[in-house]
């Protein structure tokens, strides 16, 4: 039994608990809880070739809105964090107005999101139930090879799929990196369904996610901060949110490409090498190794 069958089931039960109890007004606790395992659930669904049937088409199209409208409130938690473990000094007034404006929109997004999923609630409650349903007719109980073979075929292909669009694009910047942490994010989802994970490619693509993500959240900081502070180029809240922003992108950069030189093999495209096939998987042997575990 290569796939996780705990893991499986656990964002399904997770999100029928999460919908059954959340408040109106959504504690930052509830809304990461809920964000992010309707990506489990994405996940899984996609890795397993779920995400075009009839009911778990419909779920995703459901979940969808509740997953975005959640990313809108995490981000002004996060970036309430961020703006209050800033050194203000004489900047003080430029904090608190930053601070402000900040949880006035928290305040916004998360009244939206009470009422999304209390509009959404009941109807996506009765399709994981039918989910689960489906899960069991492919997935079994681990005890029956037939059923599971089809399930643990589906996750393997996906997984080297994933890895080997890490190889793309050949040079990460500014103006791609983040599209780029989707994949690294899929990628671990669904390499977390195998039983036995490869626990080091895990923790290094969670290392390469998290920094992405931080230094995408000081981007995000600093746009805020335009829109709300008028205090000319001279702001030292300003100019401390810029510094931490580049140098979070040094180090999400280094740390990205660090990870892709040791588990992502080279475009083959040099002189001397023969080019490339379109759509032919091009991974490290650790990569390979992580992606056999699935199927074992």
């Amino acid at each position: 039994m290569a796939l996780d069958h705990a893991q499986l089931y656990k964002p399904e039960k997770k999100l029928r608990k999460l919908l059954k109890k959340i408040s109106t007004e959504p504690t930052p606790e509830e809304v990461h809880e809920l964000r992010t395992n309707i990506r489990r659930m994405e996940a899984l669904l996609k890795a397993l070739q779920l995400d075009s049937i009839g009911n778990e088409k419909k779920l995703l199209r459901a979940v969808n809105p509740v997953r975005r409208q959640a990313g809108k409130v995490r981000d002004m938690d996060v970036l309430t964090g961020f703006a209050s473990s800033l050194h203000a000094g004489e900047e003080a007034d430029c904090r608190v107005s930053l601070l402000e404006y900040l949880g006035v929109k928290r305040y916004r997004q998360a009244r939206k999101l009470g009422k999304l999923v209390r509009a959404e609630k009941r109807s996506v409650r009765w399709r994981l139930k039918r989910c689960v349903a489906h899960l069991d007719k492919m997935i079994g109980d681990g005890k029956q090879p037939d059923i599971d073979a089809r399930a643990t075929t589906e996750a393997a292909a996906t997984s080297l799929r994933l890895a080997s669009e890490l190889r793309d694009p050949p040079r990460l910047n500014a103006g791609n990196l983040h599209e780029y942490r989707k994949k690294v994010k899929e990628l671990r989802y669904v390499l977390k369904f195998a039983k036995n994970s490869d626990g080091d490619l895990v923790n290094v693509l969670g290392e390469v996610k998290d920094a992405i993500g931080e230094w995408h959240d000081w981007l995000e900081l600093e746009s805020a901060a335009n829109k709300v502070l008028d205090h000319g180029p001279g702001c030292g809240l300003m100019h401390e949110i810029r510094a931490i922003a580049r140098d979070k992108f040094e180090h999400a950069l280094s740390l990205t490409n660090r990870m892709r030189a040791r588990y992502v093999a080279g475009d083959g495209n040099r002189k001397g090498r023969r080019k490339q096939k379109p759509g032919k998987a091009r991974v490290t042997q650790p990569v390979l190794a992580a992606t056999s575990r699935i199927a074992a």
